[in-house]
């Protein structure tokens, strides 16, 4: 019988098969190296934050103070134990080390993408300084907005159940199963890799004298791509976006497939 890591990488697999079947802006398929190397991160990716939310669906329950549920039991009990509990600082460690090193590489074959792209080779890779750095912050930042929607989600969970007015086995069911979703986990893949990688191609800019930023989408793109398509920007402004976020590069939304352009003098 095949094992669970066995049966995963399959996964990972096919997952990486059908995201390179995607529409994705030409410059990520210009190098077919590091867009082999780019899908395959995003895949590994899903598959971490698939598995750790696995994993918290499991140990969630024990998050909660369910004595602190009164019967009948009040929408303001506030059993979800409180953001300085060492549980969520102990969440953050597992996640960290769960999507550390995917990231790096991500980052890294932005890099290195950059390399191929432009023709000049700097002979970046995952012990670069400049490599790692970008992948703790980009990871810290992670971790910090996945645990805060966890939080909130266990929150919600119980406001329903609460409604509901369903009994202690059916509440932590219900709560397991809003944890363990796996269009999230997809969802931060999808968004975390394509950041991971332009962080690294801004990297890569920077430090071979790039001045200026173009935005590249796909013909269609969304209402919040397409009016950038072609808006040109200094390296270190921001993208003002038509919902009023600002970003430094894509991704603009989950799922963006949009890249950027770097300009020289």
């Amino acid at each position: 019988m095949a094992t669970r890591a066995a049966l995963l990488d399959l996964r990972e697999q096919l997952r990486a098969s059908i995201l390179a079947s995607e529409d994705w802006q030409q410059s990520y398929r210009d190098d077919p190296k590091t867009f082999k190397a780019l899908v395959a991160g995003e895949a590994r990716l899903e598959t971490a934050a698939a598995e750790y939310l696995v994993g918290l669906s499991q140990r969630a329950p024990r998050y909660v103070d369910w004595s602190r549920l009164p019967r009948p039991v009040q929408a303001d009990a506030g059993p979800v134990l409180n953001n300085s509990d060492p549980v969520w600082k102990e969440e953050e460690k597992l996640l960290t080390a769960a999507v550390l090193s995917i990231v790096t590489e991500l980052v890294a074959t932005g890099a290195i993408a950059g390399e191929s792209l432009y023709g000049i080779p700097m002979g970046f890779s995952t012990l670069d300084e400049a490599v790692l750095v970008a992948a703790r912050t980009q990871v810290a930042q992670l971790v910090s907005n996945v645990t805060a929607t966890s939080r909130d989600l266990i929150r919600e969970s119980i406001q329903q159940s609460i409604a509901a007015g369903e009994d202690l086995a059916t509440a932590q069911a219900r709560l397991m199963t809003v944890i363990n979703n796996p269009v999230r986990a997809e969802l931060i893949a999808h968004t975390e890799s394509v950041n991971a990688y332009q962080t690294g191609l801004k990297n890569f800019g920077k430090v071979t004298g790039a001045v200026s930023k173009t935005w590249d989408g796909l013909a269609g793109a969304c209402k919040i791509c397409g009016p950038m398509i072609g808006k040109t920007i200094p390296i270190d402004d921001f993208f003002q976006l038509s919902n009023g976020n600002e970003v430094d590069h894509p991704s603009a939304h989950p799922r963006c497939r949009c890249g950027l352009i770097y300009n020289y003098e």
